[in-house]
């Protein structure tokens, strides 16, 4: 709770007073200025969602799929979707797609509901970053550090906000190692 106080007042202050506009890759820049967020926010969620390690460093992946809390990492779109149509052909319907690892139960309208559209980046990120902008304008999550905690889980249950603010303290924890 200490760490979640620190982290709402550092976000309170503004994410831009600290950020190095190119640190965040172009694409991701570009989502999070259409969609009207801080862009080194928008990266740092999706680092914390999917980052694996490439040639290049840890970067997200676009070809992951989270499975009942696993992540499966594939080499192409290809594969990805492979195994995706697989649990969707099986009624699995509970699992995380792509770089920013949207939910494929409650997100699939934002799809058009094509599992291969979720696949695409700029698509995943679109969509990703339609929902955080809709949890911030919620008048219970209207701060960035709390909109990041509603991304993963938007309930306000008690148990939910503690599942919130432990995600949201994840996200910042990459925020300060790639911006401040």
């Amino acid at each position: 709770m200490k760490q979640f106080a620190r982290t709402l007042a550092t976000l309170t202050l503004g994410f831009s007073v600290y950020a190095s506009a190119e640190a965040v890759p172009h694409m991701y820049g570009q989502v999070a200025a259409e969609q009207g967020l801080p862009a080194d926010i928008f990266y740092s969620l999706v680092l914390a969602e999917s980052q694996s390690k490439t040639q290049q460093g840890f970067k997200p992946w676009p070809w992951t799929i989270n499975y009942k809390g696993h992540p499966h990492f594939f080499q192409t779109r290809s594969e990805a979707y492979a195994f995706a149509s697989h649990l969707n052909d099986i009624g699995e319907q509970l699992f995380d797609i792509g770089l920013a690892q949207v939910n494929w139960r409650w997100h699939k309208d934002r799809f058009g509901y094509d599992l291969w559209s979720a696949f695409d980046p700029y698509t995943n990120l679109t969509a990703a970053a339609q929902h955080l902008r809709e949890q911030y304008e919620r008048d219970e999550c209207n701060n960035w550090a709390i909109a990041i905690g509603c991304y993963h889980r938007p309930g306000r249950r008690d148990s939910d906000i503690k599942i919130a603010e432990r995600y949201a303290n994840r996200v910042i924890d990459i925020w300060e190692s790639k911006f401040m």
